[in-house]
């Protein structure tokens, strides 16, 4: 992890550089109150004194972060940024390459590869916007747990609770986003994998729609599986998002429609929502994920949309077909490995595969009828409400050592059902704090829509973070770490 460093360069703000989200470092960048050094310098102390209790990461590499500080700070001197995310600490998740950085996928049997060699699409988008990279971010094994486990990391914490998972498969990010371990953060999402750990640590994650983020090379977890932001603002993630959903000319599934950052802000008067506690599943949300749902739907009403409880009706059980894609996807992912590297897996994920290589051609044939049938309905829930609100998960986050909460078991996702409909249907959803339990743990909400909704999903967002000042409410650690510095 690389030794601690000094305490950054005082500023003229009140908070530490650290705990600015985007806007604020962009602003103070502008007027020159703050250097992108400093607030590099302010993210890497924070990871340095902190993670080593946390577990959010599994890279840093300092002297890159700052070269990288160092070029964004020229470009704020002579007023010509990339753009409004310029200077700002960002991390990657380690599922996605970064040009000289390792990509370990949170497996043994990638130890000895050598760094990458180019950026993921997503990341050279960032790179291209003069985002800062302070590190990759921990990930279960190729992202197939909903906890951020594994061999080459250890266990990830969450801020707010230590003895509690973070979520996963993006736990990494969320943790570090909300320990002010950079202001942005790289998810990916293939069942929920952004959503989980937004809502299990107050910060805001958007699951785009199939296409909207190039996917540069191509992976056998798409559709299903996408890439996108974390922040802990709904406006940081919307800049996050414009920046990312430019499209490559690689990525035969990209949109050639442009993200429109201004559309992602406004009124939300006369959008028509629709409340769901079940999502149309037999899911039965906890008390204070139900109260996190009359929340967020009081403060869309408030806001002047059109609000009322109503459930999308399923032509199958969608966890049935999502089995199907979930274990086949790493059925034919782990067959892209030498036996010898395969076996230096995690058992758990072996016999996923396992499970895979036994579904026959009829039944994936099956499935994908299935999928288009939920598909289908989706559409035409979706025509009559312009976004659902329904739960991330059915409770807040549980005890680190655990896989699923008591009684559950981990390899069954129908205690789970909230989030993986949204990627066999590729539509866009975001997640949004919404509110702690009485012992202090966060609880998110999720608002989904039709292809091409994001904007609106982020306007609707900002008008439950404008309402719920518990959205803003920082870890402990986060104020302890600052009286240590002082």
């Amino acid at each position: 992890m690389g030794a601690p460093l000094a305490p950054p360069v005082a500023s003229a703000l009140d908070e530490s550089p650290a705990d600015l989200d985007a806007r604020a470092l962009a602003d103070a960048y502008r007027t020159g109150r703050l250097s992108p050094v400093a607030a590099a310098e302010a993210a890497l102390a924070r990871i340095a004194r902190l993670d080593a209790l946390i577990g959010a990461f599994v890279h840093v590499d300092p002297p890159t972060t700052l070269a990288m500080a160092r070029a964004s700070e020229a470009r704020w001197r002579a007023g010509a940024p990339l753009s409004p995310i310029d200077g700002v600490p960002t991390s990657v998740k380690d599922l996605l390459a970064v040009a000289g950085w390792p990509l370990r996928r949170g497996s043994l049997a990638h130890e000895a590869h050598p760094p990458s060699a180019e950026d993921s699409a997503p990341v050279a988008r960032l790179r291209e916007a003069g985002a800062v990279f302070v590190g990759k971010t921990a990930t279960p094994e190729s992202g197939y747990r909903i906890v951020t486990r594994s061999r080459v990391h250890g266990v990830t914490r969450n801020p707010y609770a230590l003895d509690r998972t973070p979520g996963g498969s993006s736990g990494g990010a969320a943790a570090a986003l909300a320990l002010g371990m950079g202001a942005l953060a790289v998810g990916t999402d293939g069942a929920g994998s952004i959503r989980i750990p937004a809502a299990f640590c107050n910060v805001a994650g958007l699951k785009p729609g199939f296409g909207r983020v190039p996917a540069v090379p191509p992976s056998l977890f798409m559709p299903h599986a996408v890439t996108g932001p974390m922040a802990r603002t709904i406006a940081d993630v919307a800049a996050m998002a414009a920046v990312m959903a430019r499209p490559d000319p690689r990525d035969p599934y990209a949109w050639p429609v442009p993200f429109d950052e201004a559309a992602a802000a406004g009124p939300v008067a006369g959008v028509r929502i629709a409340l769901s506690p079940t999502l149309g599943t037999p899911g039965q949300a906890d008390a204070a994920t139900r109260a996190a749902l009359a929340r967020a739907a009081d403060a869309l009403e408030a806001a002047g949309a059109i609000v009322e409880e109503a459930d999308p009706v399923w032509p199958v059980d969608p966890h049935e077909p999502f089995m199907v894609f979930w274990e086949a996807t790493y059925a034919g992912f782990l067959d892209t490995y030498p036996p010898e590297r395969q076996a230096l897996m995690e058992p758990a994920l072996q016999a996923i595969a396992a499970r895979g290589r036994a579904i026959d051609g009829l039944a994936y044939h099956r499935a994908m009828g299935q999928r288009l049938a939920i598909a289908s309905a989706a559409r035409a829930f979706l025509n009559r409400y312009d976004a659902v609100l329904a739960p991330v998960m059915p409770s807040a986050a549980f005890d680190l050592e655990a896989e699923a909460p008591p009684g559950e078991r981990p390899d069954d996702w129908r205690w789970c059902p909230y989030t993986y409909l949204f990627n066999m249907t590729g539509l866009p959803a975001l997640a949004v704090p919404a509110g702690f339990t009485d012992d202090g743990r966060p609880v998110g909400v999720q608002i989904a829509g039709a292809a091409g909704t994001e904007e609106r999903l982020l306007r609707l967002g900002a008008a439950i973070e404008a309402a719920i000042p518990a959205c803003r409410r920082r870890p402990a650690l986060v104020a302890a770490d600052a009286e240590a510095v002082r």
